[in-house]
């Protein structure tokens, strides 16, 4: 029996480029405007849990590296949030019976909707809150959760014409 390894050539490969999609996006951001998140929640889909909660965490720590916060320095507790970002959504939609390429949208649109919902809208408002020392978590969940209101939908349905198409000429796996 053959031991198949998580770690490939390829699948480093595929890493680097979703982490760099990331990382650019993210520095072209308009305010607090970014789908960063985006090629995070894909690698997961692509490539596994795993792989989606290492491109997170490598894509947080290269952004800020590029694009250092002009409010706070490094902080490992949004490096959490953003490899939890590539590995919740994944594991939710595979809880629901779909595999690897066959994700149907609704369990897509789940999946993005726990994940985002734990890490954006409730972890990085707590993280901001304790870090600034301010009663500010509020303020921050609602403005979180509107923004998600409208990247939610649109990462899923992106993610599954994305996933259909590229599925079809490459294999992450």
């Amino acid at each position: 029996m053959v031991k198949k390894s998580i770690f490939t050539t390829k699948k480093i490969a595929y890493a680097a480029i979703f982490i760099a999609i990331s990382v650019a996006i993210n520095t072209m951001r308009i305010g607090s405007i970014s789908f960063g998140g985006f090629p995070i929640i894909f690698s997961g889909y692509a490539m596994g849990p795993l792989m989606g909660f290492i491109v997170g965490g490598l894509a947080d720590v290269v952004g800020f590296l590029i694009r250092p916060s002009a409010t706070a320095g490094f902080n490992p507790l949004f490096t959490l949030t953003s490899a939890l970002t590539g590995a919740i959504p994944v594991i939710i939609t595979k809880l629901l019976g779909d595999k690897y390429p066959n994700y149907k949208l609704w369990k897509i649109f789940i999946g993005i909707l726990i994940g985002q919902t734990i890490t954006s809208v409730v972890m990085v408002p707590i993280f901001i809150s304790l870090l600034t020392g301010k009663n500010t978590v509020w303020y921050y969940i609602y403005r979180a959760a509107a923004k998600q209101i409208v990247s939610i939908p649109i990462y899923a349905i992106l993610l599954k014409a994305i996933n259909d198409t590229v599925t079809k000429h490459f294999d992450f796996i």
